[in-house]
Protein backbone atom coordinates (compact mmCIF):
# COMPACT_ATOMS: atom_id res chain seq x y z
CA UNK A 1 0.00 0.00 0.00
CA UNK A 2 1.35 3.40 -1.01
CA UNK A 3 1.33 6.13 1.63
CA UNK A 4 2.12 9.82 1.00
CA UNK A 5 4.03 11.52 3.79
CA UNK A 6 6.10 14.61 4.31
CA UNK A 7 9.80 13.89 3.97
CA UNK A 8 12.22 14.20 6.83
CA UNK A 9 15.83 15.30 6.56
CA UNK A 10 17.01 11.70 7.05
CA UNK A 11 15.06 10.68 3.91
CA UNK A 12 17.23 12.75 1.59
CA UNK A 13 19.83 10.08 0.68
CA UNK A 14 17.14 7.52 -0.26
CA UNK A 15 15.13 10.16 -2.14
CA UNK A 16 18.31 11.16 -3.96
CA UNK A 17 18.76 7.60 -5.21
CA UNK A 18 15.21 7.59 -6.58
CA UNK A 19 15.75 11.02 -8.17
CA UNK A 20 18.93 9.95 -9.95
CA UNK A 21 17.52 6.59 -11.08
CA UNK A 22 14.31 8.18 -12.39
CA UNK A 23 16.13 11.03 -14.11
CA UNK A 24 18.57 8.69 -15.85
CA UNK A 25 15.78 6.28 -16.84
CA UNK A 26 13.74 9.13 -18.29
CA UNK A 27 16.39 11.30 -19.95
CA UNK A 28 19.57 9.23 -20.19
CA UNK A 29 19.05 7.98 -23.74
CA UNK A 30 18.40 11.46 -25.16
CA UNK A 31 21.31 13.28 -23.52
CA UNK A 32 25.04 12.81 -23.68
CA UNK A 33 26.69 11.04 -20.73
CA UNK A 34 28.71 14.21 -20.09
CA UNK A 35 25.60 16.40 -19.88
CA UNK A 36 23.81 13.87 -17.67
CA UNK A 37 26.78 13.64 -15.34
CA UNK A 38 27.15 17.42 -15.17
CA UNK A 39 23.47 17.83 -14.33
CA UNK A 40 23.42 15.06 -11.72
CA UNK A 41 26.59 16.30 -10.01
CA UNK A 42 25.29 19.87 -9.84
CA UNK A 43 21.59 19.30 -9.16
CA UNK A 44 21.44 16.01 -7.28
CA UNK A 45 24.46 16.14 -5.02
CA UNK A 46 23.63 15.40 -1.41
CA UNK A 47 24.65 18.95 -0.49
CA UNK A 48 22.32 20.47 -3.13
CA UNK A 49 19.37 18.36 -2.05
CA UNK A 50 19.98 19.12 1.64
CA UNK A 51 20.07 22.83 0.79
CA UNK A 52 16.80 22.50 -1.15
CA UNK A 53 15.20 20.68 1.78
CA UNK A 54 15.94 23.63 4.05
CA UNK A 55 14.81 26.25 1.51
CA UNK A 56 12.07 28.47 3.00
CA UNK A 57 8.73 27.99 1.26
CA UNK A 58 9.51 24.49 0.02
CA UNK A 59 8.05 21.09 0.84
CA UNK A 60 9.02 17.55 -0.06
CA UNK A 61 6.56 14.65 -0.01
CA UNK A 62 7.33 10.99 -0.48
CA UNK A 63 5.16 8.19 -1.82
CA UNK A 64 6.26 5.10 0.11
CA UNK A 65 5.46 1.43 0.03
CA UNK A 66 6.60 0.32 3.46
CA UNK A 67 10.21 1.60 3.60
CA UNK A 68 10.69 1.90 -0.18
CA UNK A 69 10.29 5.28 -1.88
CA UNK A 70 8.04 4.88 -4.92
CA UNK A 71 8.18 8.55 -5.89
CA UNK A 72 8.26 12.07 -4.58
CA UNK A 73 7.21 15.61 -5.25
CA UNK A 74 8.80 18.91 -4.40
CA UNK A 75 6.89 22.16 -4.11
CA UNK A 76 8.49 25.53 -3.69
CA UNK A 77 7.60 29.18 -3.56
CA UNK A 78 9.24 30.82 -6.53
CA UNK A 79 9.12 34.27 -8.11
CA UNK A 80 10.18 33.06 -11.56
CA UNK A 81 6.70 33.50 -13.07
CA UNK A 82 5.48 36.37 -10.87
CA UNK A 83 5.35 38.73 -13.85
CA UNK A 84 2.84 36.38 -15.53
CA UNK A 85 0.92 34.69 -12.68
CA UNK A 86 1.46 37.14 -9.83
CA UNK A 87 3.27 36.49 -6.58
CA UNK A 88 0.76 34.05 -5.05
CA UNK A 89 1.80 30.90 -6.89
CA UNK A 90 3.67 27.72 -6.06
CA UNK A 91 5.93 25.69 -8.31
CA UNK A 92 5.62 21.94 -8.60
CA UNK A 93 9.35 21.62 -9.18
CA UNK A 94 9.58 17.83 -9.27
CA UNK A 95 7.20 14.92 -9.51
CA UNK A 96 9.18 11.72 -10.00
CA UNK A 97 7.96 8.14 -9.98
CA UNK A 98 10.41 5.23 -9.81
CA UNK A 99 9.89 3.05 -12.89
CA UNK A 100 8.98 0.04 -10.71
CA UNK A 101 5.91 2.00 -9.55
CA UNK A 102 4.78 3.66 -12.78
CA UNK A 103 1.22 2.96 -13.93
CA UNK A 104 0.16 2.25 -10.33
CA UNK A 105 -1.50 5.63 -9.63
CA UNK A 106 1.47 6.93 -7.62
CA UNK A 107 1.64 10.01 -9.86
CA UNK A 108 -2.06 10.60 -9.30
CA UNK A 109 -1.61 10.38 -5.54
CA UNK A 110 1.32 12.79 -5.58
CA UNK A 111 -0.44 15.26 -7.88
CA UNK A 112 -3.48 15.22 -5.64
CA UNK A 113 -1.20 15.94 -2.68
CA UNK A 114 0.43 18.85 -4.54
CA UNK A 115 -2.94 20.40 -5.37
CA UNK A 116 -4.25 19.84 -1.84
CA UNK A 117 -1.20 21.55 -0.32
CA UNK A 118 -1.49 24.45 -2.78
CA UNK A 119 -5.22 24.93 -2.07
CA UNK A 120 -4.79 24.64 1.71
CA UNK A 121 -2.11 27.33 1.54
CA UNK A 122 -4.43 29.55 -0.54
CA UNK A 123 -2.22 29.83 -3.61
CA UNK A 124 -3.87 31.19 -6.75
CA UNK A 125 -1.82 29.10 -9.17
CA UNK A 126 0.31 25.99 -9.29
CA UNK A 127 2.82 25.84 -12.12
CA UNK A 128 5.63 23.64 -13.42
CA UNK A 129 8.19 23.23 -16.16
CA UNK A 130 8.24 20.16 -18.39
CA UNK A 131 10.71 19.36 -21.16
CA UNK A 132 9.22 20.01 -24.58
CA UNK A 133 10.01 16.40 -25.58
CA UNK A 134 8.64 14.71 -22.44
CA UNK A 135 5.30 13.83 -24.02
CA UNK A 136 4.17 11.38 -21.33
CA UNK A 137 4.55 13.99 -18.61
CA UNK A 138 2.80 16.61 -20.74
CA UNK A 139 -0.21 14.32 -21.25
CA UNK A 140 -0.34 13.67 -17.50
CA UNK A 141 -0.35 17.39 -16.67
CA UNK A 142 -2.92 18.21 -19.33
CA UNK A 143 -5.26 15.58 -17.84
CA UNK A 144 -4.97 17.44 -14.54
CA UNK A 145 -6.09 20.70 -16.14
CA UNK A 146 -2.71 22.34 -16.62
CA UNK A 147 -2.18 24.46 -19.72
CA UNK A 148 0.94 25.80 -21.40
CA UNK A 149 1.56 29.49 -20.84
CA UNK A 150 5.24 30.06 -21.59
CA UNK A 151 8.62 28.40 -21.93
CA UNK A 152 12.17 28.84 -20.69
CA UNK A 153 15.63 27.42 -21.19
CA UNK A 154 16.62 24.50 -19.00
CA UNK A 155 20.39 24.13 -19.12
CA UNK A 156 21.33 20.46 -19.40
CA UNK A 157 25.11 20.51 -19.21
CA UNK A 158 26.14 22.38 -22.35
CA UNK A 159 22.77 21.76 -24.05
CA UNK A 160 20.18 24.53 -23.68
CA UNK A 161 16.86 22.66 -23.74
CA UNK A 162 13.37 24.12 -23.77
CA UNK A 163 10.96 23.55 -20.91
CA UNK A 164 7.32 24.37 -21.44
CA UNK A 165 5.74 26.13 -18.48
CA UNK A 166 2.30 24.82 -17.50
CA UNK A 167 -0.13 26.46 -15.07
CA UNK A 168 -3.31 25.49 -13.26
CA UNK A 169 -5.69 27.93 -11.60
CA UNK A 170 -6.63 26.81 -8.09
Amino acid sequence: MIVIREAEFVDIPAMREVAIKTYVDTFGEVNTPENMNDFLVNSYSLISLEREFKEPGSALYLACEEQRIAGFLRLRKSIEVADTLGSNCIELQRLYIHKDFQHQKVGTMLMQKAITVAVENKFDWIWLGVWERNFNAQRFYLKWGFEKFSEHVFQMGNDPQIDWLFKKKL
